[in-house]
């Protein structure tokens, strides 16, 4: 019986030694990846980041270029792309 309560013991010491010394680890391993991916980042560098928003001022620029024919024409054909048909159009 003194041996089995020795034994509980050193297996709840060690358990609760693990859980103690457990986030330490998982914080380094964290810590690990996050630093691998800022490294990654930086030389990777802003190229990545910079020409997000060219779409949006040629897409408008587009638009307005456009005459008044051209502009409804494009409204009538732009939302069928999207799955949106408030005309349905024939097969022709």
């Amino acid at each position: 019986m003194n041996n089995t309560l020795l034994k509980s013991m050193l297996a709840g010491a060690l358990l609760g030694g693990a859980l103690f010394i457990l986030p330490f680890f998982l914080l380094r391993i964290a810590l690990f990846f996050l630093l691998i991916g800022a490294i990654f980042r930086l030389f990777r560098g802003p190229r990545q980041w910079r020409h997000r928003g060219h779409w949006r001022t040629d897409f408008t620029d587009r638009i307005r270029q456009m005459s008044d024919e051209e502009y409804t024409e494009f409204k009538q054909r732009g939302f069928g792309r999207h799955g949106y048909h408030p005309n349905p159009q024939p097969n022709a």
